[in-house]
């Protein structure tokens, strides 16, 4: 059974309805709540990627990059809009953190790739070296710890002047 809010909100004693607690219950079934999709990202990997030429596996692998850089821009603008001076902070911004965690596993999906790509190439004896074009691409961000978060706005800030 289902329990909807009465029309005199509680505040009648006398209500036939709800006896004055405000609550109606009902025969309709109560809603369950469906598990949210996960999100996936869509790798950039074929499934055969030793057919590949250098040149083909350096565009997927800057292609890669540039996500990664997208990624950790939008995570920094995401903790430069948290106010970390206030005790309420991790409740008042849920939604933010719950992005940020989202993100960084996006983020760790990628590198993944990149580590798969940067094994190809040591197979074919070519030298890799990856430029990140973002301070937080190639850093792994601890999303529960606020101190890791601190201090890595601290060092960003540091990197800017």
């Amino acid at each position: 059974m289902a329990v909807q809010i009465c029309s005199c909100e509680g505040l009648n004693a006398k209500c036939v309805k709800c006896f004055g607690s405000g609550y109606i219950n009902t025969n309709e079934p109560e809603k369950i709540a469906k598990p949210e999709k996960k999100d996936f990202v869509v790798s950039f990997l074929p499934n055969d990627l030793s057919a590949l030429q250098r040149k083909e596996i350096e565009n997927i692998a800057s292609k890669i990059i540039d996500s990664l850089d997208l990624k950790s821009k939008k995570q920094m603008q995401i903790l430069h809009s948290i106010p970390f001076n206030t005790t309420t902070f991790r409740r008042d911004f849920k939604d933010k953190f719950e992005t940020l965690k989202k993100m960084e596993n996006e983020k760790q999906f990628l590198r993944n790739d990149l580590d798969i790509i940067s094994k190809e190439l040591s197979t074919k004896k070519y030298s890799t070296h990856f430029n990140f074009g973002h301070f937080l691409s190639d850093k792994v961000i601890d999303v529960t710890s606020n101190r890791d978060l601190k201090t890595l706005i601290r060092e960003y800030k540091k990197l800017k002047r």
